[in-house]
């Protein structure tokens, strides 16, 4: 039975045609900040908006997120623009099931970045991680039925709707209603 490779650490950065995944670092803390305490760009993240204070051991968690070893680790990675270096979001990737080889992606971009195409090339860029060299056989991605840009996103690279939860959770106040993506690896177009 093939498994997801443990413990895992990725290469990094990683470096797409316009962006670079990288580790956090310290000198993150002001670019995270403008993501983190924007209220619409956290709408639909298990989160309140930030501030500087509630960043600082969220901060700390991401800079030492550098290995996957057993289920519920995660690797958290910062993207920032080739050109110029600036951050611009967010990355999760979390192992969710060694024996069953799964893993779950996550992000927050900037919204000063949006609709510029980063957001897919960086998502495309972990897909790429997960079925690649951390040897995945499943992604999955769990987004609020309202949040349409994510789920176009989703939808654009070719991940399948397997699950439509209404009112399955309290979020934020108010009944939010979830839809389920995956992909296995040998539906990965870009296979590495």
């Amino acid at each position: 039975m093939r498994c997801v490779k443990l413990p895992f650490s990725p290469a990094l950065p990683i470096q797409t045609p316009r962006l670079v995944l990288r580790a956090f670092r310290p000198d993150d803390q002001e670019s995270l900040l403008g993501i983190h305490s924007d209220p619409v760009a956290v709408r639909y993240v298990p989160y309140p908006p930030r501030d500087q204070a509630a960043l600082e051991p969220v901060l700390q968690r991401k800079i030492s997120s550098t290995e996957l070893q057993r289920d519920g680790d995660l690797l958290e990675l910062a993207v920032e623009v080739r050109d110029g270096g600036t951050l611009i979001g967010d990355l999760l990737f979390a192992l969710r099931s060694a024996e069953h080889q799964t893993v779950e992606i996550g992000y927050i971009f900037s919204r000063a970045y949006a609709r510029l195409g980063y957001a897919t090339e960086s998502v495309r860029a972990l897909l790429d991680l997960a079925f690649g060299p951390a040897g995945a056989r499943r992604v999955i991605a769990r987004v609020d039925d309202r949040n349409e840009r994510s789920l176009a996103l989703l939808d654009r690279l070719g991940l399948r709707r397997e699950a439509h939860l209404i009112e399955n959770e309290w979020f934020k106040g108010e009944l939010s209603s979830e839809i389920d993506y995956a992909m296995l690896a040998r539906e990965w177009p870009h296979r590495l």
